[in-house]
């Protein structure tokens, strides 16, 4: 009887948040665009002081032990992991004997180094180049969902040049919910993944990793720097305002100037000898489409190999 009591609470406040506030708004989108922040901010003050109660009252380790007993029983998730694990040694130390190791334990047991983070700074970039590429693909998919590949000039109420693909940008950043996050959130994973995956490649140039038997994988890494900062060119026109238009001048004049194959090249990448609408839908398709799936197979590769050879140890 209580639960269906609550059941009926919570249905009546969803339906109240529902009404709109006047004949465009509902309240509840009202609320999260006025109170945004103070939302979140509520929010994580009261996961924190609700995780510092159950940890000054002991009963925080029993909740964590029950939710785990509770998962694995209805996923046998500890059974998964632990074939998992025994399979991953077993092809690790016996098809492949001569390296004697596995990526974990390249670094910190066999050296047994006290740092700050379990493996070198140094030698977690590719995991850190891997990990903002999934944070750009979560928000890039979010950001996809408002953004409109036009374009074509028009002219604004007040007589200023705009385009489809701007006002969609304009859209994101002023009305969705938390588009201006996330926009900044893809942004700035953008610069951390081109910086990170650079630095990941110097790392192994100076400690000599590109040598035998890792040669394919140094040329896989190249493409993938190439991959990389062909995304954040693409990226950076997609807004189509004047640092994108100017953007595109310059590597339209880049292209035009390879000799023999310029002409073909800007009608391949921007769709014509001459900035146009259509240049906005080649790079969207190159950034959204063609890009991502050249790159993740390039990254499975290359982390499979990474995966067979081994890092290569520090000297």
């Amino acid at each position: 009887m209580k639960i269906n009591k609550i059941i009926t609470i919570v249905i009546g406040c969803l339906a109240l948040f529902a009404l709109p506030v006047n004949a465009e708004t509902p309240i509840l989108e009202e609320l999260m665009r006025k109170y945004t922040f103070p939302l979140i901010f509520l929010s994580m003050a009261g996961a924190v002081f609700g995780v510092g109660y159950l940890y000054f009252t002991g009963l925080l380790p029993r909740i964590i032990f029950d939710t785990w007993a509770w998962i694995d029983e209805r996923f046998a998730l500890h059974r998964y992991v632990s074939l998992a694990k025994r399979e991953y040694y077993s092809v690790v130390y016996t098809l492949l004997p001569a390296t004697g190791r596995t990526i974990p334990q390249s670094h910190t047991e066999r050296y047994n180094i006290k740092s700050v983070w379990y493996w070198y700074p140094f030698y977690s970039l590719g995991g850190l180049s891997f990990f903002a590429y999934i944070i750009l693909t979560i928000t890039g998919i979010y950001l996809g969902f408002y953004y409109v590949p036009d374009g074509e000039f028009i002219l604004d109420e007040n007589g200023h040049s705009t385009s489809g693909a701007y006002q969609s940008m304009e859209l994101i950043m002023t009305q969705v919910t938390f588009g201006y996050i996330i926009r900044a959130v893809h942004h700035w994973s953008a610069h951390f993944m081109v910086a990170s995956v650079f630095l990941h490649m110097m790392r192994v140039y100076f400690v000599g990793a590109y040598r035998n038997p890792r040669e394919v994988n140094w040329m896989l890494g190249s493409l993938l720097l190439m991959v990389t900062i062909f995304f954040g060119y693409t990226g950076y026109l997609l807004p189509w305002d004047s640092l994108g238009y100017a953007a595109g001048s310059i590597g339209l004049e880049m292209a035009t100037s390879i000799p023999a194959m310029g002409p073909l090249m800007a009608q391949i990448v921007f769709g014509g000898t001459q900035l146009t609408g259509d240049t906005v839908t080649r790079m969207y398709w190159l950034h959204i489409f063609v890009l991502p799936l050249i790159g993740t197979i390039l990254i499975i590769i290359h982390m499979a190999l990474v995966w067979i050879q081994g890092e290569a140890e520090p000297h």
